[in-house]
């Protein structure tokens, strides 16, 4: 970590699972064959991470995990980031702290071994741009309470935090701390929903921390819609309108809407040429939507710049411009 963290000043620090990315392309009866389910997130230990990876050829290999993503897109545009997560000491945690710092995202945390290895994330994109993931959540799964590091969240005008973190054992407790540092020091608190069956596992806590505590929240319409159990984006809007806060949910080729309180503001989608592989594209959104904000720009802007982060993701492989 060395000294050079201490009173250093940070725009955003993200707190997420550190998983590198592993990008491959399937076809359908390789799903099949794996009984894995088409466009879904499935997690997995680490011999089956291991035996999947040996019938694969790899596309890429990324530090990965989602809120890291939104944090390296940041960096790339000279936004000064921080980015907590646990990795092991092994070649693969080696190689995530290798990438973020390559991208200048300070890594505050340290390796740490155990039995468990570093977190890998399978993306088997299909021919229809469709991805797959199978995720070994390895060591980044027990980030706990003590992995928080203070300084730099007090230091951070952001603090971001990602729906996947739930699944963690003692996460609840690493969260509920940041969450607090950050509110205590009078800086702002951005959440990104993440899956939706992160929130059918999770959705009273969820629903507690984008009620009570985040001041900006992402979601695509299929979480929002599962997070209050509608069947329809309009009454999900009008009780978000009631919050008091700014809300960016994408709407895929609709483009996205932004509520800010009680005002909507509809964002259009931009033409796509070619769709090459939907990785990232909520991480990306959300990347640009935060730079306009860090840039102190006005809503509509950030929402465009998020659309047209998004759109540029997903004419390429894997989660990184």
């Amino acid at each position: 970590m060395g000294g050079n963290m201490v009173n250093q000043e940070f725009d955003i620090v993200g707190i997420g699972n550190a998983i590198v990315d592993v990008i491959t392309d399937v076809n359908e009866e390789f799903l099949n064959k794996k009984e894995l389910r088409k466009g879904l997130m499935s997690l997995v230990d680490l011999n089956s991470i291991k035996s999947l990876s040996e019938e694969i050829e790899i596309k890429a290999n990324v530090s990965g995990g989602s809120v890291a993503n939104s944090i390296v897109a940041l960096a790339q545009n000279n936004i000064k980031t921080a980015f907590i997560g646990k990795v092991g000491e092994d070649k693969v945690g080696n190689s995530f702290i290798k990438g973020l710092e390559k991208e200048n995202v300070i890594f505050a945390n340290t390796a740490q071994s155990d039995e468990s290895e570093t977190g890998r994330c399978l993306v088997m994109v299909t021919p229809d741009a469709q991805r797959t993931m199978s995720t070994y959540l390895g060591i980044s799964q027990k980030l706990n309470a003590s992995d928080i590091n203070k300084e730099v969240i007090s230091h951070s005008k952001i603090t971001y935090l990602e729906g996947y973190l739930w699944d963690l054992d003692d996460a609840q407790e690493a969260i509920k701390k940041a969450i607090k540092i950050a509110k205590d020091a009078g800086k702002i608190v951005a959440f990104s929903v993440s899956d939706v069956f992160c929130i059918e596992r999770f959705r009273e806590s969820f629903l507690d921390l984008v009620n009570n505590e985040a001041n900006i929240i992402f979601a695509n319409e299929e979480e929002i819609k599962s997070l209050y159990q509608k069947d329809n984006l309009e009454d999900c809007l009008k009780i978000i309108k009631q919050q008091n806060k700014i809300f960016a949910i994408t709407l895929g080729e609709k483009g996205a809407i932004i509520i800010n309180k009680d005002e909507e503001i509809q964002i259009k989608a931009q033409k796509i040429e070619k769709l090459v592989d939907t990785t990232g594209a909520g991480d990306l959104f959300a990347a640009g939507f935060l730079l306009g904000f860090i840039n102190e720009r006005d809503l509509e802007y950030c929402g465009n710049e998020g659309v047209n982060f998004a759109s540029k993701i997903i004419q390429i492989y894997g989660a990184r411009l």
